[in-house]
């Protein structure tokens, strides 16, 4: 296949019943999986000037590959910046030579910080070769039940639909609220004088044991503060193991850590914040 005969384009919503095609014939997921994926991008807000859906690799008028990115606004304190988080990235085999064409045009924007959140092993050479960087090693499996408040206050649990009541800042309500309308366990921990926003998906390890993966907090540390309460609450729930990137053991949180457990990576001048993944495909796609 010539060179002259390859083109890589932004995605249109007349592609999208193609790309299902192909992802389906590249990935083990069925059909239905795509189809959902592709409608939660068609209804989600998106920054202006950024891709909906992401870019494709076309060979002759059909496509062979495609990524998705899923483009949000973060902030930083004060600071507000794009982030774009790669996802179902898929080239059929005879075209892989363009592959890494495909992913330079997905991460030109100089001004966008990316994220890839659930690589396979053999990409990670090719990652780091790109320029991302890990800023998180691994995972945290915590027992929350087990763990202390660090804060000595009473602390009561405001549940998602009740948001309104936590005195949150306008922005970060719409982002819990959104997660929540993705299917997310959203609440916040409350004292009378201050709260702790959390959002966590609700996950399977090895399709058996329920767990809640950590996909917001402010800080950190805000988990450590009110751990007790958190783990109370997601065991009410039937969630009894917590999922928590990391970057090695968390003191005062009990569980073990797995070195190497679905590392992540950015590429940017904005580092993520460990404990803060909303509005990527672990939640919007949330499966």
């Amino acid at each position: 296949m010539s060179r002259a005969s390859v083109r890589i384009r932004e995605i249109v919503e007349a592609d999208i019943e193609s790309l299902i095609q192909l992802l389906t014939r590249g990935y083990p997921n069925p059909r239905w999986h795509w189809e959902v994926r592709f409608q939660r991008l068609q209804t989600r807000s998106v920054p202006p000037c950024c891709p909906r859906y992401g870019y494709l690799l076309e060979a002759d008028g059909r496509p062979v590959g495609t990524i998705l990115l899923i483009y949000s606004l973060r902030y930083h304190g004060q600071r507000q910046y794009t982030c774009a988080n790669l996802s179902s990235w898929y080239v059929d085999p005879e075209f892989r030579s363009f592959a890494t064409l495909l992913t330079k045009r997905a991460v030109a924007q100089q001004q966008v910080t990316y994220l890839v959140l659930s690589p396979a092993p053999h990409t990670y050479a090719t990652l780091e070769a790109l320029g991302f960087r890990r800023y998180s090693e691994g995972q945290v499996a915590a027992f929350l039940t087990l763990a202390r408040n660090r804060r000595a206050k009473p602390v009561r649990i405001i549940r998602a639909n009740r948001l309104v009541d936590c005195g949150l800042e306008e922005k970060e309500r719409q982002l819990l609220e959104t997660q929540a309308g993705h299917g997310c366990i959203v609440f916040c921990c409350a004292t009378g004088d201050r709260n702790w926003p959390f959002v966590f998906v609700p996950r399977l390890v090895r399709g058996a044991i329920p767990c809640a993966q950590l996909a917001y907090c402010r800080d950190i540390n805000d988990l450590v503060d009110v751990a007790g309460s958190v783990g109370r609450y997601l065991f009410s729930l039937g969630r009894p193991v917590v999922l928590i990137d990391a970057n090695g053991p968390m003191p005062g949180i009990p569980g073990k850590y797995f070195a190497g457990t679905l590392p992540k990576y950015y590429k940017g001048t904005e580092r993520p914040v460990l404990g803060d993944v909303a509005e990527t495909e672990i939640t919007v796609f949330g499966f």
